[in-house]
């Protein structure tokens, strides 16, 4: 072989060489930015908490109706656990639609036992196999915001649970097994031990449960304890290194997170995420997972609701027991869910349970459920639109003094909106304390 011949096969050896090279350079480049523009599991959280969901949606009331027009009931989330512990205990199976049956037990038999397990809001069935026992291959599909049981349905080890939507029009019936009947009488004995009498007003569509006995709850204030927001930017960004400060936005030129500083609220947006979910349990689920993955159970938050027209699933604040409003949305964790992945995420940066602080503590006397029920029909509200009555802590924070205060108060709900009954006109009395 030639010498001039030899060169050039060196020549083009070293060329195609080159080629691959180059070639494997910008393949490797590209694959890396993908895989950094990517969701990941997060090594950076807020605290190591994560919460499954049976711990999340939870009932907000629990009725026990003994005879025509005699309901009681209770509202309490420390008196409310263990009834929700003693129905984890169940095993469900063969559900089925039975409405024309349920109406028959439940409004043309007014006098039979029952109990009433509600719900904040919706809850998905197929949610169902997270919070219980369940021994179904299919379950069905749809929401449910009530769980009655009849007394009479439940005999050894073997009884009917009815699941019921908010209007009482959808029914659900399915078969449970328990270790004993005696299962249904320490039901009755924890609402014995501690329920007050409740009132049932008839709706067209459905029921409102109210306490219907003056109440004495204290007020409580907590030196808050705020998060340094350089975790939340460690937390929610995938490429915290690349994020840029202006005053009290942050981004790393897709995502946004926007600090209000008078308030201690940030909001995450990341606005690649432009699907909408298919069905409410995606939507819980991926809530759900998304604040255990960075740790973001900062206080006791239990489920609230489920709005499908603004894809936004809410978790509420609970202190004492008690759930927790604020205009201003200082009292949940509220995210905009797309599909399998989150596009809005709001919530404070702080947490309550660090110093609690409260040398005036007061009490204060609530009135009774159907004294409540008058004041707002007073108003001109329209009591077929008002989804649910309960008693809980209104939020304020007082910027002077660095704390933030809870006073008991009604409240109602219509649509989306909590309404804080005028504690002045319901005549709510304020009792000093020692």
């Amino acid at each position: 072989m030639k010498v001039e011949q030899i060169k050039t096969l060196i020549l083009t050896t070293l060329v195609l060489v080159s080629i691959v090279l180059f070639w494997n350079l910008v393949t490797f480049q590209r694959n890396y930015d993908l895989v950094n523009n990517q969701e990941y599991v997060k090594e950076v959280t807020i605290n190591d908490i994560k919460k499954p969901i049976k711990d999340l949606v939870v009932p907000n009331k629990i009725i026990y109706r003994n005879g025509e027009n005699s309901f009681h009931g209770i509202q309490n989330m420390e008196q409310i656990t263990p009834f929700v512990n003693e129905i984890r205990k169940w095993t469900f199976y063969g559900f089925q639609r039975s409405v024309n049956e349920f109406v028959e037990k439940f409004e043309g038999m007014p006098g039979k036992q029952v109990l009433i397990v509600q719900f904040p809001g919706d809850v998905p069935f197929e949610l169902l196999k997270s919070m219980y026992t369940v021994e179904v291959k299919e379950i069905p599909s749809g929401n449910f915001r009530y769980m009655f049981i009849f007394q009479e349905d439940l005999n050894d080890d073997e009884g009917i649970v009815y699941f019921a939507t908010n209007d009482l029009r959808s029914i659900i019936k399915a078969n449970v097994r328990q270790k004993s009947s005696a299962h249904f009488r320490n039901l009755i004995e924890i609402m014995s031990n501690n329920s007050n009498p409740y009132y049932a007003y008839k709706k067209n569509s459905g029921y409102l449960f109210i306490n219907d006995k003056e109440t004495v709850i204290p007020d409580d204030q907590y030196y808050p304890r705020l998060y340094d927001e350089k975790i939340f930017v460690d937390a929610l960004f995938s490429n915290p290194d690349r994020v840029t400060i202006n005053d009290e936005e942050y981004t790393d030129g897709s995502s946004l997170m926007k600090l209000q500083s008078d308030q201690q609220m940030l909001t995450f947006v990341d606005p690649t995420i432009t699907e909408s979910p298919d069905t409410v349990y995606n939507m819980i689920t991926t809530s759900v997972n998304y604040i255990n993955a960075h740790g973001g159970w900062t206080d006791q938050y239990y489920y609230s609701g489920a709005f499908v027209n603004t894809k936004k699933i809410n978790f509420q604040l609970y202190t004492n027991n008690y759930p927790v409003f604020n205009e201003l949305g200082l009292n949940e964790l509220s995210l905009v869910v797309g599909k399998n992945r989150i596009h809005e995420y709001r919530r404070p940066y702080f947490r309550l349970d660090f110093i609690p602080y409260n040398p005036n503590k007061q009490e204060y006397t609530l009135p009774k459920g159907t004294d409540v029920l008058a004041e707002i029909q007073g108003d001109g509200v329209n009591l077929e639109s008002v989804e649910d009555i309960l008693i809980g802590y209104h939020m304020e924070k007082d910027n002077e003094n660095a704390v933030i205060k809870f006073q008991p108060s009604w409240f109602y709900k219509i649509g989306n909106s909590w309404i804080r009954v005028n504690d002045e006109k319901l005549g709510v009395v304020e009792n000093g304390l020692e």
